[in-house]
């Protein structure tokens, strides 16, 4: 028998039977032994990441960050930010005792950090199912993957963090218990599988679906230890259970997603169109990252291509079934692992960068065992082509991170990358507002209404400019368009108040307050604001009526305690 008929045998029956790390005398590893034996390249490799995303630290906070961290009241209060059970709400929470709301920087460290113990954990995933060179390879193009800035950079990535580093884990406890059967191991399990979903409710799912993938791929012992048919019903049982749980949370994501001025009005994305346009995105994104941005809305491949790649995709996933079990696992690991973000009820976007992160655990060993299949004849191509990858990728993700440093940057890449898109031009017309820059500002907002002409915030947040720069008269023409879209948005109305007050418009002027506190009565500040407009009009009587009202819902309501003091003043002639 020839060398390379040998060397194929021998690969056909390592992919059908996992091989585990194991020392010279056969034992399986565990973890500490596997971070012990190769610990010097493990330093390298969180070293790497740390010089990697060091032009991250010291971005700002943008996009939800403020709303989430630095503009957020609730911030310090225990009660609203660990009542929900949610690490991430968890670790801003003592990050703001520590260290305050006022620099991003220890945020941003804490989000490195765990994206370190992920590469480590994927790193022992890798090397416990195969060997050593594939763990390197995997865990070193998963440190560099650009696709990983947006959740890295952006603070508000860090759900998915504690997500993927809590599915990784548990998966290597049990391979662990699997193979060595000890119980610490299952326990560890349980107690990482809750952490995993305290990390965000939905995405956590890709635990169960990886853990099926894991025990179907291969023919060994893990079919012999536990029988399928039962581990199958546990699952569906488990899925039954958590959607009973869990209702209320995706219901509230669902709407999230899906209601407002800015949702589409359906429930469900087309699946002929979400599969095929999603997959064939991601796929180039993660090979080719040319155009990362926030809100993906560009899709340039023609529907024939998209479903070209989708059918070769899946073509490639028979094929290695039955000829390569590794790469088998490893490209339906992609998929497998970003399910729970692609269900076609609206739980998520369509597509997202940070969605990936855990998916492509899954590309990255393809790649790397790819690469070690070309080692074996073309060595000095192979790894010519991993070294001008990892320097491209590397290069790709410094001036991703530069993108995330401010919400200037940010904005503006996202416009460019992504020009269809009215979220993004509404959100740099907000920018350019906070600059001062009013006539771009008016600019943005225009462009939003452009591409979406029943966006009914853009319309709004154009009138606040017109406003603020004496327009009234556009200004009234722009809130007037905004709630005839959206007739609830309380804010117009008690814009367009201000804007009859100005004109003397006494009665529209009545009429728009009156409004504003049909669609919040129970907000002191609307009660103010008709009591204001009351009193500006005359009708003494009716605004003392409003300002009491105000300070019943609010009592240290100073603004309507001083107006109802002065109301009362007139009356008594002082």
């Amino acid at each position: 028998m020839s060398q390379k008929q040998i060397k194929r045998r021998r690969r056909k029956e390592i992919v059908r039977d996992v091989s585990f790390a194991q020392n010279e005398v056969g034992e399986v590893l565990g973890l500490r032994q596997i971070l012990k034996e190769n610990w010097k390249f493990l330093a390298g490799l969180c070293l790497g990441v740390f010089l990697l995303y060091f032009n991250a630290l010291n971005g700002d906070f943008v996009s939800d960050d403020y709303a989430a961290i630095s503009q957020n009241p609730l911030v310090l209060e225990a009660k609203h930010m660990l009542g929900n059970i949610n690490l991430t709400s968890a670790g801003v929470f003592f990050l703001a005792k520590i260290f305050g709301v006022s620099s991003p920087i220890p945020y941003h460290f804490f989000s490195m950090f765990l994206y370190i113990l992920l590469c480590l954990s994927v790193f022992i995933f890798v090397y416990l199912l195969f060997e050593t060179k594939a763990a390197k390879l995997t865990s070193a193009l998963f440190a560099v993957l650009p696709i990983h800035a947006e959740t890295v950079a952006w603070i508000s990535g860090m759900g998915y963090l504690f997500v993927a580093l809590g599915v990784i884990m548990s998966l290597n406890l049990l391979v662990l218990y699997l193979k060595k059967g000890k119980k610490k191991y299952i326990y560890w399990l349980v107690v990482v599988t809750i952490l995993a979903f305290m990390g965000e409710r939905v995405r956590a799912l890709a635990l169960v679906f990886l853990a099926f993938l894991l025990l179907f791929s291969y023919n060994n012992k893990f079919k012999k230890k536990l029988p399928l048919g039962k581990i199958v019903m546990g699952g569906l049982g488990f899925l039954v259970m958590f959607g009973v749980v869990f209702w209320p949370n995706i219901m509230e994501r669902i709407n999230s997603v899906n209601s407002g001025y800015n949702g589409s009005g359906n429930l469900f994305y087309n699946p002929f169109f979400q599969y095929p346009t999603a997959m064939a995105k991601y796929l180039q994104m993660l090979l080719i990252p040319v155009d990362l941005t926030l809100y993906h809305t560009m899709y340039i491949f023609p529907v024939w291509l998209n479903w070209l790649i989708l059918l070769v995709y899946l073509a490639n996933l028979v094929y290695f079934w039955f000829k390569n079990r590794d790469l088998f696992f490893a490209l339906a690991f992609i998929f497998v692992a970003t399910a729970p973000s692609m269900a076609p009820v609206k739980v998520s976007w369509l597509m997202a960068e940070r969605y990936m992160l855990l998916g492509s655990v899954g590309f990255c060993l393809f790649l790397a065992l790819i690469f070690l299949i070309l080692a074996e004849r073309y060595e000095r191509v192979a790894v010519g082509v991993f070294l001008t990858l990892m320097m491209v990728y590397s290069v790709r993700v410094f001036l991703r991170n530069i993108n995330w440093q401010t919400n200037h940057n940010l904005w503006v890449n996202t416009c460019q990358v992504s020009p269809n898109s009215h979220n993004a031009w509404n959100n740099i017309g907000d920018d350019y507002d906070k600059l001062g820059q009013y006539e771009n500002a008016v600019k943005g907002f225009t462009q939003s209404t452009v591409i979406k002409p029943d966006y009914a915030d853009a319309y709004h947040n154009r009138a606040n400019i017109f406003y603020k720069t004496g327009r009234l008269d556009l200004a009234r023409e722009s809130y007037n368009m905004a709630v005839s879209i959206a007739p609830n948005l309380y804010q117009t109305y008690a814009s367009l108040s201000q804007i009859d007050l100005n004109e003397g418009e006494a009665e529209l002027a009545i009429e728009h307050s009156q409004k504003l506190v049909e669609l919040q009565p129970d907000s002191p500040q609307s009660h103010y604001i008709f009591g204001v407009i009351l009193a500006r009009v005359g009708l003494i009587d009716k605004a003392k009526e409003e300002f009491r009202l105000t300070l019943v819902l609010d009592a240290d309501f100073k603004p309507a305690r001083d107006g109802l003091r002065e109301l009362e003043n007139i009356n008594s002639g002082s």
